[in-house]
């Protein structure tokens, strides 16, 4: 990994990004002593807990790596200034949520030059964890179905594997992604996404 400066340990935007992206334990323990702080100050001053702050910092290191997976991410900011306007419009979202979004205290100068994708990026985000959330949340027939359903597997197999006839597991598919989606569609996260998109 590449490193910047003398004095202090650095790493460059790319091998931040990199480290994020290969899930390496140093670069992830540098960005949480570097970084985390800044989003408990900012999450503390908006009517947030230490507890929030982590959700957050947790949730926006994830949508980098998720964008880094589906592509490579240039910025035209600072590591620093994109996470903490991730975290910023994660914790906005939150807030709207809860109904007490007034006067955000951000330090502007974090919010210059930032990647105009970052929304689309936590949108992309939040709805994979709200399907996440919702699918956990299926009964243990359903989760197997929907699995190798959306692995590519066909309905015959599908029945062979899990002891069904064909007609059953077509029924069951249907019924269980008819299920998740009701589920989903109930959430308010997910109408703020639908706004948004």
């Amino acid at each position: 990994m590449q490193l910047i400066g003398k004095t202090k340990e650095k790493y460059s935007n790319e091998a931040l990004i990199a480290g994020i992206k290969q899930k390496d334990r140093m670069i992830l323990e540098y960005i949480y002593r570097q970084y985390f702080p800044m989003i408990i100050e900012f999450v503390g001053k908006n009517s947030g807990t230490k507890e929030d702050a982590k959700d957050i910092f947790h949730d926006g290191l994830t949508t980098i790596y998720e964008k880094s997976i589906r592509e490579d991410i240039s910025l035209q900011s600072s590591f620093k200034t994109y996470l903490y306007a991730i975290c910023k419009n994660l914790w906005l979202m939150v807030l709207r949520r809860r109904k007490t979004a007034s006067k955000i205290e951000a330090k502007e100068d974090f919010m210059t030059t930032v990647s105009s994708n970052i929304e689309e990026d936590i949108i992309s985000q939040q709805r994979y964890k709200l399907y996440r959330h919702y699918f956990k949340t299926l009964g243990e027939d359903c989760q197997k179905v929907l699995t190798m359903f959306f692995e590519g597997i066909s309905l015959r197999e599908i029945a062979t594997k899990m002891d069904f006839s064909e007609a059953y597991a077509k029924k069951k598919k249907f019924t269980c992604q008819k299920e998740l989606i009701s589920r989903i569609e109930k959430d308010k996260l997910y109408t703020e996404l639908l706004v948004k998109s």
